[in-house]
Formats: C-alpha cells, structure tokens, sequence
C-alpha cells in the first residue's frame, strides 16, 4: 500500500505571474497514491477492480497537459480469472470531474493498456493481484477537483482527490 503521495518531477517555473498561478492550480509532475490507499471500482465477489495511483506527466508549456491513472485487478476467488482486451472499449473509460461541489464534465481516456495492446491476455491465479492497467488522459484536473474514474464496463469510483490534497 502507498501511503502518502509522492513528488518525482520538479515543479513548474514559478518566476512568472502565469507560471506562479499554474503552480498554484495544478499538480507537480510526479506519481501520486489515491488518498492513501486503493479506491474500489467495482467488486463482484470474484474480482476486484481498484483505483491504486495516479501520475501526472511533466509540463508543457507551463500547465500539465497529460495524467495517468493506475488500476490494479485482485481475484478473490478460488478459481482462475482470464482477463482479456478483447472487447474492451476504451471510449468507457472516463474521469468524472467536480468542483467546488459542481460537475464540470467527463473526459474519455486518450488511450491504455487495450488501445495499446489490443490482443493482451493474461490467467488472474486465485488470491493474486496483478497491477497493470492504466489509462492517460489529456487533461489534468486542478489541486482539489473532486474525480471519478469510470473503469468500462466494471464500474465508477466513488469521487476523490487523485493528488490527496
């Protein structure tokens, strides 16, 4: 489990008005935990799909541009699991954004782990977790902006701060 968030990249430049205010607004690049623990997405009696992490990629032209969220599957079962891209649609996965207590839209993931690698394929072994999905999007949601991750066809998480501030 990762308990607190994690700074990798280095903060934008801060000597301008614009770059100061962006610093304010947004995360700094770097690999954040979703407020302390995995946030469950969806779970059957068989799987359990969770939200572990998020990432924020480097800045572009002085605003983050791109984020990346991380997904872990568990089998709770006693049986073997086959997981598969195929058929998976990634225009399902999305991020639901607030703020303020507002919703302000959703936003389709620009590609993952099927768009990428459509024929993948892998046995779940029962009690086991396998953490490799993930999802980019084309946007970054401000420091505070409460979000929703719609992981497909398994389910919504509930609505957190990905940068656990």
């Amino acid at each position: 489990m990762i308990a607190a968030a994690l700074c990798l990249g280095t903060p934008p430049d801060t000597t301008s008005a614009a770059g100061a205010s962006a610093a304010r607004m947004f995360p700094a690049a770097g690999a954040y935990a979703t407020q302390g623990a995995s946030t469950i997405i969806s779970d059957d009696g068989r799987l359990q799909v969770s939200w572990i992490g998020s990432q924020v990629f480097p800045w572009e032209g002085g605003i983050p541009t791109r984020w990346q969220v991380d997904v872990i599957y568990h089998n709770t079962s006693d049986h073997v699991l086959y997981l598969t891209c195929k058929g998976w649609d990634t225009g399902k996965v999305r991020e639901y954004i607030s703020r303020g207590g507002r919703n302000i839209g959703h936003v389709e993931a620009e590609h993952d782990l099927c768009s990428d690698h459509p024929d993948w394929n892998a046995n779940l072994s029962p009690n086991h977790r396998l953490v490799l999905s993930w999802a980019v999007f084309h946007n970054v949601p401000r420091i505070g902006d409460q979000v929703s991750l719609q992981w497909g066809t398994y389910g919504t998480s509930k609505a957190l701060d990905p940068f656990g501030h």
